[in-house]
């Protein structure tokens, strides 16, 4: 039988494999490009989400490759906004390096593109981008892909997503980079190659207890965490710093989840837990459910309170367009359990998740295709545009680049702090997310190629 991974992930997880059916229920005996563009046909008959949208035929000879197959499978669900690239063809060896272990080939910066500017979001830990001293703020003004440097506004009039210009996820790919540091003057040049990185799910500085601003209770202690991805190495941070949290009797809270796409259900059920303390094993935080003919594999997560796990009163979530999947499976699984606010932009919109599908043992081909939807204790999902129509509390801020995340002084982060002490919104969201510059209002937006490693998936940014 055609092997299936359901240990259900929101937007990518992996699992653990079970038995089940596709195709006409065999594996392929090869690993050619046919035998590839034809498990992708039957796997997608048998298991997408949304059936009613699939081509009554499809005739393999007329795609060169497995993914342009599933393109245009896929192609009236994107269409319609249900699957905007969330079903892909990637490889197993890449999926699982990054979902169980944090690994991913690149630069190790995060970018974001503010009309014909180009900012360094961060640069994780151990990365040649931080070796060169890039970091939240600076300013990316060329790149050199080997004919000298670029102006990143040239690149963008016709590589809206610096794919080319930062090439390949290869290791040993080198560009040369011209920035301006945060607050500097001059230029600073330097050349990276790209290598094998392992991200912290949690950064450095991602925890911090500090206090409400007057006017409210300054004696009011709130806890804030930067969740950057939900994957499986997540697990251990999180629950150390949830510890810390309860052992201080904190129960109100900050997540940040600005520039969090999502990952493994295992990690969003754990996050939860890890807010369930009050909660018994007979609630419901969440709900998957696939199409009809596969409901057998509908799952429900019921709370399984943790020693680690604390009692939310309001729980803040800072996100942007960047926040999708898991990260918002978080927010609306949690809306009928606490007060809950998303605080800064509105997320991505993406209430359906993706089950993993290998070939075979020999072939490392693995489908990434959606496959369920979830929803709340209260049967809430389907938010496409994003969650800020569906809270009661929605706030407004910036994603300030010129201070850290968590800092008290950061826009969303302040914004994040009034709303725990007030339990209402200074402004609320509305409209397309802007650049947060003084003066200027210019569309934000975070660079993913057209066909994203399952690292740029779940990383917004990432190169």
């Amino acid at each position: 039988m055609i092997r299936h991974h359901l240990a259900l992930l929101w937007l990518a997880a992996t699992l653990t494999a079970c038995g089940g059916g596709g195709g006409d229920g065999t594996v392929p005996a090869r690993c050619s490009v046919n035998d590839q563009k034809i498990f992708v046909r039957d796997v997608t008959n048998e298991w997408y989400l949304f059936p009613e949208t699939l081509p009554a035929q499809v005739n393999v000879a007329n795609f060169d490759t497995p993914q342009q197959l599933l393109d245009y499978m896929t192609a009236v669900a994107r269409a319609q906004d249900k699957d905007r690239y969330f079903s892909y063809v990637t490889t197993k060896e890449e999926d699982s390096s990054f979902l169980q272990e944090g690994e991913f080939i690149g630069f190790g910066f995060r970018l974001r593109i503010d009309g014909s500017r180009v900012y360094f979001m961060e640069a994780f830990e151990n990365s040649p981008a931080s070796e060169a001293d890039m970091s939240r703020g600076d300013e990316l003004l060329t790149i050199d892909s080997g004919s000298g440097p670029v102006p990143v506004a040239n690149i963008l009039a016709t590589d809206p997503n610096l794919s080319n210009a930062l090439g390949p996820a290869t290791v040993g790919v080198t560009r040369g980079f011209g920035f301006v540091k945060l607050g500097g003057a001059g230029v600073t040049s330097a050349t990276l190659a790209k290598r094998i990185i392992t991200i912290q799910p949690i950064p450095d500085d991602g925890v911090a207890v500090v206090n409400l601003p007057p006017p409210y209770n300054t004696s009011v202690k709130v806890g804030y965490v930067n969740l950057r991805t939900y994957i499986t190495t997540a697990a251990t941070p999180l629950r150390d710093a949830f510890l810390g949290f309860r052992n201080q009797d904190i129960n109100y809270f900050i997540v940040d989840l600005r520039y969090n796409g999502g990952g493994l259900i295992s990690i969003a059920d754990l996050m939860g837990d890890l807010f369930g303390q009050q909660r018994s094993t007979s609630e419901v935080y969440s709900r998957l459910s696939f199409r009809a003919s596969k409901s057998s594999n509908d799952v429900t997560h019921f709370f399984q309170p943790q020693a680690q796990s604390v009692d939310p009163v309001r729980i803040a979530f800072i996100t942007t367009g960047g926040s999708a999947s898991a990260s918002e499976m978080t927010v609306n699984s949690m809306k009928p359990w606490a007060e809950v606010a998303i605080v800064g932009t509105d997320t991505y919109g993406k209430p359906v998740g993706q089950s993993a599908f290998d070939l075979s043992d020999s072939c490392d081909l693995r489908l990434r295709l959606v496959t369920f939807r979830g929803t709340n204790s209260d049967g809430e999902g389907d938010y496409y545009d994003g969650l800020a129509s569906t809270l009661p509390f929605a706030c407004a801020a910036s994603d300030e680049l010129q201070q850290p995340m968590g800092d008290p002084a950061e826009d969303s982060t302040a914004e994040a702090l009034r709303w725990l002490g007030s339990g209402a919104c200074s402004s609320v969201i509305a409209g397309v997310p802007t650049a947060q510059k003084p003066g200027i209002q210019v569309e934000t937006r975070y660079p993913v190629p057209e066909h994203p490693t399952p690292a740029q998936v779940h990383l917004p940014g990432l190169y």
